[in-house]
């Protein structure tokens, strides 16, 4: 009994340090080196040389994504892709929460862990609470967390 309340301890201290360290991390020390601007029209990102983007068909809002072949980035831009930032909460399924500004507009950036998805997801909510521009961009099962959070930060909408 008290090694499983030991281990339980473990676990949780362990995401709360994780947590405390992914949500402290100063957005001026995250940059990729050589850098180059993905223009999706409505929106622009940085990403290293190496990402490329592509579009897919969707039927009430803008959605595609942008790759390396390792890591895979969706999006989904528009009023249908999430409502409002302020629908976006932490639930039991959260790992991760974080409240801040890109670019002087709302944002939040989500981990989590839904029952029904086999592999954690990470994502980026933006909302310029205009009803028009709002932007989901989310991956799964990625491989380089602080490359995905540098490209999240660097989110501009380009009207």
């Amino acid at each position: 009994m008290n090694s499983k309340i030991n281990f339980q301890t473990l676990i949780y201290g362990s995401l709360l340090i994780f947590s405390s360290l992914f949500i402290s991390c100063d957005s001026d020390d995250l940059e990729i080196p050589n850098a180059k601007t993905l223009d999706f029209q409505l929106f622009s990102l940085e990403v290293p040389q190496d990402w490329t983007s592509f579009t897919q068909q969707g039927i009430d809002t803008y959605v595609g994504g942008l790759t390396n072949k390792i890591d895979t980035l969706y999006f989904d831009y528009g009023y249908f892709s999430f409502g409002s930032i302020d629908d976006i909460e932490e639930t039991a399924e959260t790992i991760s929460f974080e409240v801040l500004k890109i670019d002087g507009e709302d944002a939040k950036i989500v981990i989590e862990k839904r029952a029904q998805e086999p592999e954690i997801r990470y994502s980026l909510y933006v909302d310029k609470r205009d009803g028009t521009n709002l932007n989901r961009i989310y991956s799964y099962g990625f491989d380089d967390e602080d490359l995905i959070k540098t490209i999240f930060l660097s989110h501009r909408f380009t009207n």
